[in-house]
């Protein structure tokens, strides 16, 4: 799927290049003289995949409207494909197993703060600082919840 969504786009870039004049094509041809076509799709595959990974050496860019609009479609489209990428990577790292613990960890940080607020007497825990115990302990149990779950005999 994805080397057919680089042809497309790959393919999109020498539409655009040879249906405009003063194109990135024309700037390519000068240099050598005029290329084939195996060498605009090679250039066209190679400005895809550094445009999309967002490195864009510059050696190959729009010279005209249309490519730069055609650029920044690219450009986001690139930006999209990284997130979705490393939202996977993340989903890989942190699995519902761990949303399962962090849960589980802060029923029990919950159950707590209830024990302790039941054992005093006379004032009750004000509910901002009840709220604000979960809510911390919530954010270092979803940043580093494997050091937290073993480290701290406080969660046990």
């Amino acid at each position: 799927m994805l080397v057919l969504t680089l042809h497309v786009i790959a393919c999109g870039w020498i539409y655009i290049g040879k249906n405009n004049e003063g194109s990135w094509i024309t700037d390519f041809n000068s240099k050598d003289g005029k290329k084939e076509d195996y060498d605009l799709y090679i250039t066209s595959f190679y400005w895809v995949v550094t445009t999309l990974t967002t490195i864009g050496y510059g050696d190959f860019k729009g010279f005209t409207i249309n490519e730069y609009l055609y650029t920044m479609f690219v450009e986001f489209a690139g930006i999209a494909f990284f997130s979705f990428i490393m939202g996977s990577i993340n989903n890989v790292f942190f699995t519902d197993d761990d949303m399962d613990i962090i849960e589980e960890q802060l029923e029990r940080v919950n159950i707590w703060l209830v024990k302790l607020d039941n054992s005093r007497m006379k004032k009750t825990l004000p509910e901002i600082i009840y709220l604000a115990i979960g809510e911390f302990i919530k954010e270092s149990l979803g940043y580093d919840h494997k050091k937290l779950i073993t480290g701290f005999e406080f969660l046990e």
